[in-house]
């Protein structure tokens, strides 16, 4: 997830956004309890749509939240939601996610980044075992690994390798669901999964090209830049990405939930969309500048 998975907070109501933030909060919350105080460092906002999606299998009586303080806003009390079953879980799954993902960057970034990755992973790995989800554990390493083969062998597809990271996510989503919940909740996370690898390949392209590091885009294109033409390509298959998840979205049972509903497809809609406005060229880049 890592960067892609937010919403476009100016569209969405008050109470939405208050309840977005209050969310996160309650996933912090939650992964000092479950994860350890110092894992908190390790979280992002991405968590949340996890966190949402999820929700939408709990009773409405478990959503509640409370006014706290926290180590980060000492001075006021900031509306946090309290555990529940879909909160703990995020947290426990996220902390196994952060240390693969970062044990995974170690081999990738340059060395001033490896080096605060090298600080933190202890403080990841302590994550992960407490996390105490070992099928799950399991499962991420699997995929990830063969990702990690597909990067060594260059492979020039990138569906291969984003069918991959989809399957990981599809598996993070679904862990301990059964029957229609089970196959709903994989197939967010795995159209999720392959539109965010293939967007991150995409927006690292001209970077991993300089630094000779695999992309398979770069496979695909030889390494030339890319063109206006191959833009619109890569923007039209994740477009399709995100056409493919709300068709999962659209059978998860939100009920009275309504504003977590709202927050998801505002998401899907909108904060995915945006997340990859680098592929309109230059057009994009002026009405970025102009924003």
């Amino acid at each position: 997830m890592f960067g892609y998975v937010k919403p476009v907070v100016s569209e969405l109501l008050v109470k939405e956004n208050e309840f977005y933030r209050a969310t996160y909060c309650g996933i912090c919350r939650a992964m000092k309890r479950h994860t350890g105080r110092l894992s908190t460092v390790t979280l992002t906002y991405d968590s949340v749509f996890l966190a949402l999606v999820r929700m939408a299998y709990i009773p409405d009586s478990e959503l509640s939240s409370s006014m706290r303080r926290c180590i980060a806003h000492p001075m006021k009390k900031k509306n946090m939601l309290n555990e529940n079953s879909a909160i703990e879980y995020t947290a426990r799954a996220f902390g196994i996610l952060t240390y693969y993902k970062m044990r995974d960057d170690l081999t990738d970034e340059r060395a001033g980044k490896r080096m605060l990755l090298s600080l933190l992973r202890p403080i990841a790995s302590d994550a992960k075992k407490r996390a105490n989800l070992s099928e799950l554990s399991d499962t991420v390493r699997d995929r990830l690994e063969k990702i990690t083969e597909h990067e060594r062998a260059r492979t020039a597809s990138v569906d291969e390798p984003a069918s991959l990271f989809g399957e990981l996510l599809g598996e993070i989503f679904s862990f301990g669901l059964s029957g229609e919940d089970k196959l709903v909740t994989y197939q967010c996370g795995f159209h999720l999964g392959k539109f965010i690898y293939a967007a991150d390949a995409a927006e690292d392209y001209s970077e991993d090209k300089r630094l000779g590091r695999y992309n398979p885009f770069i496979e695909l294109y030889g390494g030339a830049e890319l063109t206006a033409e191959n833009k619109a390509s890569i923007k039209c298959a994740l477009l399709l990405e995100c056409r493919a998840l709300e068709g999962a979205v659209n059978l998860i049972p939100f009920g009275r939930k309504i504003t977590v509903e709202n927050i998801v497809r505002n998401i899907i809609y909108l904060g995915l969309t945006k997340r990859i406005e680098f592929l309109d060229g230059e057009d994009g880049e002026e009405k970025k500048g102009q924003e």
